[in-house]
């Protein structure tokens, strides 16, 4: 009995040692088990904590958080998925921006500027071209990128109308149309045109329109938009999923306060959306129809040189006036002579030359002319003198008093005509004389008593006159009160006649 004791001692020990030897051979299972649960909670705290980061740092860049304005009014279930939805879009959103950063800065926008050939020394070969017509750019058109082109042509022409209806020819040859027009006829005729047009006939355009007249100055530029396009197609992306949940968190919403926020935060999205969506349009259209400015203004041939001098003196008594001076001193019966002096140094005939004074108001014909020439028609290089005398008579001359000093102007005005019969802009000359005349202090004589009383008559009968046009408009009054005067009397005279011959 002894050794079967030890057989089951021995076994019993055996399985009590199977059982130790086993235990740590299954407990690394169960906390690698742990583990994992422990690692994966972990991650889903780190990754909803990552997404709150995410909205917070949206909603304070942007300033459209929830927060931002104060509370909407509901704190339920749906206001949290509703800010986790947006932290979403929002995440979505800047992360479609940083792809169309990248995107747009793989390519930048060109620009082209083509300078006058004068500024490089060149000059036009022959008549409605020039060295710069042949300085057309070739756009490449098959980039597979989104690219506006735009440029801008300035040409001259003798005929502005002619210009303008060949360039429109040649856009609609090219598929293209008329966006914009604008002309002027006053003056120098100028029309400016806009015109849209295809890229792939952009250069072809360019290099046609360009020669309708004389090319003055030409410039080129592209803009490279794709990355714009990436970046709005994403945000409007985005912009319409948050649109459809801000849809649905209304239509689960049951508070009215939470309502009426939920409306107002949809309709600010939905305007944005439709923003993004219109700045697309205008993009795309741009980039599908390219932009050509051409302004034709009438060219203008370069005219002589027109020029007209104007001199004049002053001089006393019998003194030649051309050789007098600007300012004068004279006595007070002395007879101011007057120098006028004109001289056409131009390159072009002077026609219908005017001289004028506004203070002693003369002209042309009140004038002497000391030379052959006509004063109205002056050829280039021709001079003319005109002299006029003028009495001072009690310290005035030309009927202005000149005691105190008297400044007098004189004004010539011509019209420059060319040897083609065209007229130019009139020109016109001033100068000032400048004359005192002292007072008279010398004792009356002879002649001033006369003069003093033949005024004095001509006063009375100056008063005369008037006191008989005041009486005149009473003429038949005063008739008809004399003859009433005249009848009263008679008939008072009959009376007592009749009172003498009754008396014994």
């Amino acid at each position: 009995m002894t050794a079967p004791n030890n057989r089951t001692i021995i076994s019993q020990e055996t399985t009590m040692n199977t059982d130790i030897d086993a235990s740590p051979i299954e407990r690394p299972n169960f906390w690698r088990r742990a583990s994992v649960r422990r690692r994966l909670a972990l991650a889903g705290i780190s990754m909803l904590g990552l997404i709150v980061l995410i909205a917070l740092v949206d909603f304070t860049v942007s300033g459209n958080g929830f927060g931002g304005d104060g509370d909407y009014g509901y704190e339920s279930a749906d206001g949290i998925a509703t800010a986790a939805a947006f932290a979403d879009d929002s995440a979505d959103a800047d992360d479609s921006a940083d792809f169309a950063k990248e995107e747009g800065e793989a390519m930048e926008a060109e620009e082209v500027v083509v300078t006058p050939a004068s500024a490089r020394g060149g000059s036009a070969a022959g008549t409605g071209t020039s060295a710069l017509a042949n300085d057309v750019p070739a756009i490449p058109t098959d980039l597979k990128r989104d690219v506006i082109y735009m440029a801008s042509i300035e040409v001259q022409t003798a005929d502005v109308s002619a210009a303008a209806a060949d360039a429109l020819v040649i856009v609609q040859e090219l598929g293209g149309f008329i966006f914009g027009q604008e002309t002027l006829t006053q003056g120098r005729a100028h029309t400016t045109l806009v015109f849209k047009i295809r890229p792939e006939n952009f250069t072809e355009a360019l290099h046609r329109l360009s020669r309708v007249g004389e090319l003055v100055n030409q410039s080129v530029n592209a803009q490279d938009v794709a990355g714009a396009i990436v970046d709005l197609d994403s945000r409007i992306s985005s912009a319409a999923t948050s649109v459809e949940r801000m849809r649905e968190f209304l239509n689960r919403a049951t508070d009215v306060e939470g309502i009426a926020e939920l409306e107002r935060e949809l309709s600010e999205r939905e305007t944005n959306l439709e923003v993004l969506r219109g700045q697309l349009r205008t993009l795309r259209d741009q980039v599908q129809l390219s932009t050509i400015t051409l302004a034709i203004s009438e060219s203008v041939e370069a005219l002589p040189p027109s020029s007209l001098a104007l001199r004049a003196w002053l001089a006393a008594g019998d003194d030649d006036p051309c050789f007098g001076f600007s300012d004068l001193m004279t006595e007070p019966k002395d007879e101011v002579g007057i120098c006028i002096e004109l001289e056409n140094d131009g390159e072009t005939t002077l026609a219908d030359v005017a001289l004028t004074s506004s203070t002693l108001r003369f002209r042309n014909d009140d004038l002497s002319i000391a030379s052959d020439v006509d004063l109205a028609r002056l050829e280039s290089g021709e001079h003319a003198t005109a002299i006029l005398r003028e009495r001072v008579e009690d310290g005035r001359i030309g009927g202005r008093v000149a005691t105190r000093g008297l400044s007098i102007d004189i004004r010539v005005s011509a019209i420059p005509v060319t040897e083609d019969g065209q007229k130019l802009a009139r020109l016109v000359r001033d100068t000032t004389l400048h004359l005192t005349v002292p007072e008279d202090d010398s004792p009356p004589g002879f002649a001033d008593a006369l003069s003093g009383g033949w005024n004095a008559l001509l006063a009375v009968g100056s008063v005369l006159l008037l006191i008989a046009g005041a009486l005149l408009p009473f003429l038949p009054v005063i008739a008809i009160a004399l003859i009433v005067a005249w009848w009263w009397r008679r008939r008072a005279q009959r009376s007592g006649a009749a009172s003498d011959l009754d008396r014994p």
